[in-house]
């Protein structure tokens, strides 16, 4: 008799575990994507947030985005990091605060997939997203050749350590040698690629070449913050950045910058999830995912902000 009720005990757990009735319906839990980007105190950042979390909902799978106080921490980078690949997730994107300090990735690579976002490192080879930020310097150096025709040109470039600002410094360099009649007389390095730090940066130029006439700024914050100061000291000098932020693009519009090489952040963090997605899927996907990189001028700067403030719901009805 105990025998029976125990068994009879047994097929009703059974039954209440399975469903009565028959056929037993399992939860599949979606795919957990982990993304580590630089810091979320610019816009750029924002907009690439905004491409990841829309395309989250698109490929219905779970995305934890994280990032440190700002572009300079690495050590938080790198501790943020060990917790996510000590959870576990699906796959992992980082984009390195520091291009030559990606060692913790060690404990990921040969276990999770990994892939750049924005910004990649040589150490290890992973799939990168984002864009061909030697072009950009390339197509800056053009903006500037084609108002520029002689005199001295200057670079104020974010941290060195990020090969963002590295490839793009070397691209407008390398393209720079076809214009001799252009010198290179100086390049800044703006540590924190912040806008305060940027005036400071031009400030210093405009008094040691005081002759300059072109200033190649590698980020929107960073023309933005030479603009200001270009505007205190009342010279004229030509400026092109990059990224695609509404203020960057009036300051095209309205003539104070003479260019952007734009890059879609949104874009960026959307194909992000897109690749990692294929990727898990078995799918077969490039090795370099590169978003367009327009060249932002006078003529063209309303069309693209019309169709940035479009986007975010910003635009006009």
């Amino acid at each position: 008799m105990k025998r029976n009720v125990i068994t009879g005990l047994a097929l009703l757990l059974a039954c209440l575990l399975t469903g009565c009735g028959g056929t037993t319906e399992t939860t599949v839990e979606k795919p957990t994507l982990c993304v580590v980007l630089k810091a979320m105190d610019s816009v750029h950042w924002m907009s690439v947030q905004d491409g990841l979390e829309q395309a989250a909902q698109d490929y219905d799978v779970s995305v934890n985005i994280l990032w440190p106080s700002n572009e300079n921490d690495v050590d938080a980078q790198n501790t943020i990091l060990r917790d996510v690949i000590a959870s576990k997730p699906d796959a992992i994107a980082v984009s390195p605060c520091d291009s030559e300090q990606v060692d913790v990735l060690e404990q990921a690579k040969d276990t999770i997939p990994c892939f750049y976002i924005d910004t990649r490192a040589e150490q290890f080879d992973f799939p990168y997203i984002g864009a061909d930020n030697e072009n950009i310097g390339r197509l800056a150096a053009r903006a500037l050749a084609q108002e520029v025709e002689n005199g001295q040109i200057a670079v104020i470039m974010g941290n060195n350590r990020q090969s963002t600002h590295a490839e793009r410094l070397q691209g407008f360099t390398e393209e720079l040698k076809q214009y001799p009649a252009l010198e290179l007389c100086t390049v800044r390095e703006s540590e924190t690629s912040s806008y305060l730090e940027s005036m400071k940066c031009m400030k210093e130029i405009l008094q040691a070449y005081p002759e300059v006439k072109g200033v190649f700024c590698t980020s929107a914050l960073m023309v933005l913050g030479a603009m200001e100061e270009l505007d205190k000291a009342e010279a004229a000098v030509k400026l092109v950045g990059v990224d695609m932020q509404s203020d960057a693009m009036s300051g095209v519009e309205d003539g104070k910058i003479l260019a952007l090489v734009g890059q879609n952040g949104y874009e960026i963090g959307y194909q992000t999830i897109r690749t990692m997605v294929q990727y898990l899927q078995g799918k077969d996907i490039d090795h370099n995912v590169h978003v367009e990189t327009p060249v932002i001028t006078r003529e063209n700067a309303a069309e693209y902000l019309e169709k940035y403030l479009t986007e975010r719901g910003e635009g006009n009805d």
